[in-house]
């Protein structure tokens, strides 16, 4: 048996010369074979090995537990860690299982002693509990990933142990006449996976074929590797039909499915690309669920400006090339910018050639600056264009200048004979998504826009001969100076 633990070590590719292997042993049968494993692969591969026992604080008896696991790593010359932790009270004050809290707290510990080193965890899951795992995903409804079981590297996480049965690991160590520890809430009903074991894996052993759990791990193999095709395929759909935009106010990225691209893809892809997109917005897939993903997908069959709403306060709508997705921000005043006006104390110290700085926000400002036209090195014939610096008439701008987003009888004027457009038809003859619109950045007079921020002004304020002095406005994102 330890030449097929060896084999399956190398074939993972677990452990390298020289790692620091971090051993979580409770004492059970699983745990003490795994410990016994790793000593003898130590014969084969030099490494180091640290052995972490947490006691939860649970069993009266846990303490023998310990005791037992410290003997043993004295007996072998191993350095010991012993890990305290009232379990059930961390699990009542988070608000999870007591199963989620003892599975947290037992991997936050090997990580502390592992730290910085070059090294792997050692954990002692069987074929069992990958079993018993495929099955609790199954009744709880799970993605194709979760039906993969438990998989042998998981990071620094290796299970060595995963190319054995129970009963193997069991016969191991009555062969050598090795001791371990029983855990009597195994044998008990409280926890979901001890049903699973009690009720469904041992009965299908006895009753339907002694080969039910090889079956299921086969089963899971096969599945992790049509998982990892699709994955592959998923990241590749995913670069043909998605894109993220940074824009201002917020600065948070929003992310478009491009419809073209996208409906190319197959339909599984598609899915698992939507799941992808939310899963990066949200930063979890935490609570994202099958509906979800359709109900995004039936948004390319609905009309533009239609929205839904996910959890993470994430929004997904309906635009002319697909659908955006963002997380929704509630925007504070200060990034509204309500009002930011030029006084006349501030005109004069512009003209007489100082600039103003107009912090809007945390991550925004313009830098403002009125220079007499003469002092302009400058092709009036061919002012040479930028995005975020306009060159004005300041002579044409009789009211305060104010930065604001939108407002209702917003205009612009388009041509030389100063016909208007209604700001919302600007928006929808260049396409600019609806998502993005209420915080575009406006430098207006009035309702007449002047400037709409990224994009273009109005010709009602465009240099001509006549112009005697040139408003110099420009966009900066402070966060990034």
């Amino acid at each position: 048996m330890i030449e097929k633990v060896l084999q399956y070590v190398n074939e993972q590719q677990m452990i390298e010369e020289g790692d620091c292997v971090v051993a979580g042993v409770s004492g059970g049968a699983d745990s003490v074979c795994l410990l016994f494993i790793l000593i003898e692969l130590q014969k084969k591969i030099p490494i180091e090995i640290e052995v972490v026992h947490i006691n939860h604080l649970i069993r009266k008896e846990a303490c023998e537990d310990a005791a037992y696991v410290q003997k043993l790593c004295e007996l072998y010359q191993l350095p010991f860690i012993l890990v305290e932790e009232d379990v059930q009270a961390l699990a009542h004050k988070l608000h999870i299982s007591t199963e989620e809290a003892g599975r947290n707290v037992r991997y936050q510990a090997f990580e502390r002693v592992l730290g910085d080193r070059q090294g792997k965890i050692a954990v002692a899951h069987n074929k069992n509990d990958c079993c018993e795992t495929f099955l609790f995903h199954l009744f709880r409804g799970s993605s194709l990933k979760g039906l993969g079981g438990i998989r042998p590297v998981r990071g620094k996480v290796i299970r060595p142990l995963l190319c054995l049965e129970r009963s193997e690991i069991e016969t191991f160590l009555e062969e050598r006449n090795i001791s371990y520890c029983i855990d009597c809430t195994n044998l008990e009903d409280n926890y979901t996976r001890n049903k699973i074991r009690h009720h469904i894996v041992e009965p299908a052993v006895r009753d339907i074929s002694s080969m039910a759990v090889n079956h299921i791990g086969s089963a899971c193999d096969r599945i992790w590797e049509a998982y990892n095709l699709i994955e592959e395929l998923t990241q590749q759909g995913y670069a043909r039909s998605v894109r993220v935009v940074k824009a201002p106010p917020t600065f948070e990225e929003t992310y478009i499915i491009e419809e073209v691209p996208f409906r190319l893809l197959h339909k599984t892809i598609q899915g698992y690309v939507i799941m992808e997109v939310l899963a990066h917005v949200t930063k979890s897939r935490k609570d994202l669920q099958s509906n979800h993903i359709r109900q995004v997908y039936e948004l390319l069959d609905k009309q533009c400006g239609k929205q839904i709403h996910l959890p993470f306060e994430v929004c997904a709508q309906r635009d002319y090339t697909g659908i955006y997705i963002y997380r929704q921000q509630k925007i504070q005043v200060d990034t509204q910018v309500q009002k930011i006006e030029l006084s006349d104390v501030e005109k004069t110290k512009l003209i007489e050639g100082e600039e103003l700085v107009l912090d809007i926000s945390a991550h925004q400002a313009f830098r403002v600056k009125v220079i007499p036209k003469h002092a302009l090195d400058i092709d009036w014939k061919n002012i040479p264009q930028n995005k975020y610096t306009k060159l004005l008439d300041y002579d044409r701008i009789k009211d305060n200048i104010v930065i604001r987003t939108r407002k209702a009888g917003d205009y612009l004027t388009i041509n030389a004979m100063n016909q208007r457009k209604t700001l919302k038809a600007y928006f929808i003859d260049n396409k600019i998504p609806q998502v993005q619109r209420p915080h575009c950045l406006l430098v207006a007079e009035g309702n007449h826009i002047i400037w709409v921020v990224g994009g273009r002004i109005s010709n009602f304020y465009k240099i001509s001969q006549q112009t005697k002095y040139v408003l110099q406005l420009s966009y900066i994102e402070t966060a990034t100076q």
